[in-house]
């Protein structure tokens, strides 16, 4: 099974096991067709099924787009079993053998059915069917922009309030200071009201924040779309085998203190010795963040609060946390450290803000 390129289509005829190959061709992926339909010699892309149902209780979640060269009846009966949420559903589309309508049925805007139904038709030359009701308006959906500018949705369900109020005509109260949506400028900017400008109500109003505080600091209301910004390098300095809960419970207890959100990080940092310490890799690994390491002489030029001559004498930089927090934040733009370091159990941490 070739999960490379993550799309899988699925063809019942012989007109649609052709289209998918075309389509596989140009966008990679695998073809799984009836078990009859596949050549002695296929190619190991090419997998056969007794009944389609069985095939995509079994793929569903192994890839991220699924497309099915069927009627939509078969394809709506063969993923309703499988059906979560918004969020984590992968990306479903459906098109007749000849390709003429191109069908996005499921995750149109988080998962992407709906630019791949556009990809799809124009490769094609079918129409691309898109029932989103923002797409069909031309509205900017706040669930897609918060996926393009890198932040986590914290409460999902209150994309519907932002989103509805949009296509109510309303305007929807922006708080994103510094502007990581970009939605201050440009062709949606009278959209939205600047958090600024709106008096202190009670009101629950459809609004947007945009911040790398916790949700318990902020408590948002039902039609408040809480977004974090992937904004916030944590650095890491550890004696040798620290292990992973070390490491996160650390990590945590520091960000329940400061009142920070976990979705917020960006990526955890250490010196180039640390580079393989398998307890941090499983942090970061579970945080879905990359672990960056920088060379000791580097981070020794970093002006930092808390020198020392400890982690000078073991690894070569007299600040090994502060500093890697600090250099990882500013390779971007600019950097502030808004937790200087932290020690815990063999662990040191300190945060620092992307400016």
């Amino acid at each position: 099974m070739n999960t490379a390129h993550n799309i899988v289509v699925y063809a019942v005829t012989p007109k649609g096991v052709a289209l998918a190959r075309t389509l596989v061709d140009a966008l990679g992926g695998s073809i799984f067709m009836p078990a009859r339909m596949v050549e002695a010699d296929a190619p190991e892309h090419e997998t056969g099924f007794e009944n389609l149902r069985a095939c995509v209780a079994d793929t569903f979640s192994t890839f991220s787009t699924h497309i099915f060269i069927t009627a939509a009846g078969i394809a709506v009966r063969a993923i309703a079993p499988h059906l979560v949420s918004k969020d984590v559903d992968p990306a479903v589309i459906v098109m007749d053998q000849k390709g003429q309508h191109v069908v996005s049925l499921l995750s149109g805007h988080l998962g992407g059915a709906n630019d791949m139904a556009s990809t799809l038709a124009q490769l094609v030359g079918g129409v691309p069917v898109i029932t989103t009701a923002t797409d069909t308006e031309k509205l900017p959906s706040l669930d897609v922009i918060a996926a393009q500018a890198g932040c986590a949705i914290h409460n999902l369900n209150a994309v519907k309030h932002v989103n509805g109020a949009l296509l109510a005509g309303e305007k929807v109260v922006l708080d994103d200071p510094a502007d990581v949506l970009g939605l201050k400028r440009g062709e949606y900017s009278e959209l939205f009201i600047p958090a600024e400008l709106v008096p202190f109500s009670e009101e629950d109003v459809p609004s947007v924040v945009v911040s790398w505080r916790s949700a318990e600091l902020l408590e948002p209301e039902e039609k408040t779309l809480l977004l974090h910004p992937k904004v916030l390098c944590v650095g890491v300095g550890a004696k040798r085998g620290i292990s992973a809960d070390v490491v996160s419970s650390c990590i945590q207890e520091i960000f329940e203190k400061h009142d920070m959100a976990l979705e917020s990080i960006s990526c955890l940092a250490s010196v180039d010795a640390k580079a393989n310490e398998q307890g941090i890799l499983d942090v970061a690994e579970s945080l879905k963040v990359p672990f960056l390491t920088f060379a000791a002489d580097i981070l020794d030029t970093v002006d930092v609060p808390n020198p020392s001559d400890a982690p000078k004498q073991a690894v070569g930089t007299k600040s090994v946390a502060e500093a890697a927090a600090i250099h990882c934040a500013s390779l971007k733009h600019g950097a502030r450290l808004v937790v200087e370091k932290q020690k815990g159990d063999g662990i040191t941490v300190a945060i620092a803000l992307e400016i």
